[in-house]
């Protein structure tokens, strides 16, 4: 019995230590860009040193008499436990396994005691199998947690769209160089049938997203958009009309992520409609969180809800003077769409995650903060022909026809230093962001006013991030893995 408890220690000690390793020796592969994924599954490995370490302390406690050195294989994963736990700390890495709740917690105690009154009786091999059961599942859920973090973000996003490419028929190109980046930009409208037709689309839907319909779809968006912005009061007023919103409010109440969202649609529904907020229209804020929700692939957005807050923006605008620039057609998608996605929901979903910004970096202006944190990650375009540049009187092809070109923004944000030059922020060429106007002297007056406001916490009731905002749960990862799923199996 000695001798298998001193083998199965070693066992779960060496593997653990195997696969760290083989973690290090990736991590230092100057071809692989492997680094999120590392630090994922060394915060798992962590982990599961503490989980053997209970086990193999259960087996060695029973063979406590066999002298000093028996020891030893408890202690040193137990030490290797602690102080990955408090680097993983110390750099802000701490699993969200160790961020309980109150039921987990109520489960964990209970799980804590029946281990006790298991180890009373000297029922070892109940306790080994109850403890083996958590391994496993711990590690199915971090495995699944895992697999949804890696598709999502650096590492295996371009996999993912690489494969979708290929079953495309069509080239995938990743492009993180900022110059060539920008002639794409300016070259190119097209969006492709990747990201924005696959999810985006869907999600947004019935609204249509001025960012992410294609096109004929998006040039008479487009043109209604700019028909519609004719008739907007100043932009001067809106200025005006925050400034008075802040500065009416509680000094005493907390401004937590609900609140931001509600301020933000209540300036521009004053702005657009010159009507004050009412209580009962707090529903359209809940309803961006379900737009968002299924948006950032999060889950499934309530339609109920959706459809409410489309009948409640048509009721206004059949209230308003804007009723006579499409009449009837108001009610229709291609309509109601130029209102309720660049000023309502575009703005309410924007605006939270740039306040999370701004609070955990209170230093930066707001183009600063949308280039380092920018609320969408990825851009893509499609290239139907060579783009061609002149460099020395020599054409350099810069991107080849039928390529999918995506550019991710959050690793450019990484990479370059910020200017007042460039254009990431909001973007470049045709396709740019059409509400610059309106959003850099709302948030530039909403961030200044709440800055360095000890009331100000907009992570506090933060979900459903497109970024890193908050955590992935179980059934959130999921949900991502079948969405994933589908659109490659589909194309």
């Amino acid at each position: 019995m000695t001798n298998q408890a001193k083998f199965y220690a070693h066992t779960c000690y060496s593997n653990s230590n195997w696969i760290s390793l083989l973690l290090n020796a990736l991590l230092a592969c100057p071809y692989l860009k492997i680094k999120s994924i590392y630090y994922i599954l060394q915060d798992f490995i962590s982990a599961q040193h503490m989980l053997y370490s209970i086990v193999t302390t259960i087996y060695f406690w029973n063979f406590r008499n066999e002298g000093t050195l028996f020891y030893l294989p408890i202690l040193l994963p137990w030490f290797q436990f602690f102080i990955t736990l408090l680097l993983f700390t110390k750099n802000h890495k701490l699993s969200p396994v160790f961020q309980l709740g109150a039921i987990p917690l109520f489960f964990c105690y209970l799980g804590m005691y029946l281990v006790c009154i298991l180890l009373w009786w000297r029922q070892f091999m109940f306790v080994e199998f109850g403890f083996n059961l958590l391994i496993w599942c711990y590690g199915f859920y971090y495995f699944l947690h895992m697999i949804s973090l890696t598709i999502r973000f650096t590492d295996g996003r371009f996999l993912i769209l690489s494969l979708l490419g290929w079953k495309s028929g069509c080239k995938v190109a990743w492009i993180t160089d900022i110059h060539i980046a920008k002639e794409v930009l300016l070259a190119s409208s097209n969006k492709g049938s990747f990201i924005e037709e696959k999810i985006a689309c869907p999600a947004w839907s019935p609204v249509l997203s001025l960012e992410s319909v294609n096109g004929d779809s998006w040039r008479d968006l487009k043109s209604k958009f700019l028909i519609f912005q004719k008739y907007l009061p100043p932009v001067e007023q809106l200025t005006h009309i925050i400034r008075h919103i802040l500065s009416s409010q509680d000094a005493n109440i907390e401004i937590d992520a609900k609140k931001v969202v509600q301020v933000t649609l209540a300036c521009f529904v004053k702005w657009i409609f010159n009507r004050d907020w009412d209580s009962k229209w707090d529903f359209v804020c809940e309803a961006s969180w379900e737009w968002r929700k299924e948006i950032a692939i999060k889950g499934k957005a309530d339609p109920v809800l959706k459809c409410k807050t489309i009948d409640w923006l048509i009721d206004l605008i059949n209230q308003s003077d804007y009723y006579q620039i499409f009449g009837e057609q108001w009610s229709t998608p291609e309509c109601y769409s130029v209102i309720m996605q660049p000023f309502i929901l575009s703005p309410m979903i924007n605006f939270s995650d740039i306040a999370v910004s701004s609070s955990r970096h209170p230093d930066l202006s707001i183009q600063e903060l949308i280039h380092y944190y920018h609320p969408f990650p990825i851009l893509e375009r499609y290239t139907e022909k060579d783009i061609v540049v002149c460099n020395d009187g020599v054409n350099c092809v810069l991107v080849n026809a039928n390529t999918q070109v995506f550019i991710p923004l959050d690793t450019i944000g990484q990479q370059q230093q910020y200017n007042h030059k460039l254009w990431t922020p909001f973007g470049i060429g045709p396709r740019k962001c059409q509400g610059t106007q309106y959003a850099i002297p709302l948030l530039t007056e909403l961030i200044t006013h709440y800055k360095n406001n000890p009331r100000f916490v907009p992570e506090k009731n933060h979900k459903y991030s497109g970024r890193n905002n908050d955590h992935l749960s179980i059934r959130e990862s999921i949900y991502q893995l079948i969405i994933f799923g589908k659109i490659l199996i589909r194309g």
